[in-house]
């Protein structure tokens, strides 16, 4: 009879119309101290339509100012220069098939899903193509220091409806807000989506370090330079003594 009661149960609990897309994380909080190294963060979900899925994750956003340097007279200075607005500081993507093969041209271009879509040219021409050479130098920057992806990883499902992935966050991961976003696409259009919070932040004394130099930048400065000459004042008395 306990064993009859408990399936009745569970068919009763069951939606009769599930969600075209249920997902979640392995963790929402990542915290920094001296001894981080870097992590992972799964991300995992089922779909119950057929259809692709898309995986993004987005730092905070930040302003840049993109510098191309140029020699003259054996020296290197500052040239032409652009501003960009609102770009993620980490960049991550992955999808249920390789991503250049998926037909959502338009739709990852207004959704800013793929690198080359998170800047917005308002030129033409052959300014276009010198915007294009500052971008090309930012990401390959952000490439660098392993905030952006070399390219779009893949993954597979297990059986025709659960998913798993995985993102890996280097050491140097700025702290700040992070959204993940699941997509669930089928014929240049969105069956389902979730956009899941992921906060991170440093902890101890790096916390309060961070917060120091980025509240009180000038103070920090400051006190810096203080302990710079302290230091060496205080090496110097050192070797004056040995």
């Amino acid at each position: 009879m306990i064993r009859t009661a408990f399936v009745i149960l569970l068919v009763m609990m069951t939606p009769a119309h599930a969600a075209p897309l249920i997902a979640d994380l392995s963790n929402y909080q990542i915290t920094m101290d001296s001894s981080f190294n870097g992590t992972r963060l799964f991300v995992f979900g089922t779909r119950n339509d057929a259809g692709d899925v898309v995986v993004v994750i987005r730092g905070p956003t930040k302003n840049y100012v993109v510098r191309k340097k140029r020699q003259i007279g054996g020296i290197w200075v500052n040239a032409e220069r652009i501003k960009l607005f609102r770009i993620p500081d980490f960049y991550a993507i992955t999808s249920s098939k390789p991503f250049a093969e998926m037909p959502y041209h338009n739709m990852f271009r207004q959704l800013a899903i793929g690198q080359n879509n998170l800047f917005k040219s308002p030129f033409e021409g052959k300014a276009q193509a010198s915007y294009q050479e500052f971008t090309d130098a930012f990401v390959n920057y952000q490439r660098q220091r392993q905030l952006y992806s070399s390219q779009p990883s893949t993954f597979t499902f297990m059986g025709e409806t659960l998913f798993k992935t995985v993102i890996e966050f280097p050491d140097n991961i700025p702290p700040g807000m992070y959204n993940a976003e699941i997509y669930l696409l089928q014929d240049s259009t969105i069956i389902g989506t979730h956009v899941l919070p992921i906060t991170v932040s440093k902890v101890g004394i790096d916390a309060f370090i961070y917060d120091f130099a980025h509240r009180q930048p000038f103070l920090y400065g400051l006190v810096a330079i203080l302990f710079a000459l302290f230091a060496g004042w205080f090496a110097g008395r050192l070797f004056e003594k040995a």
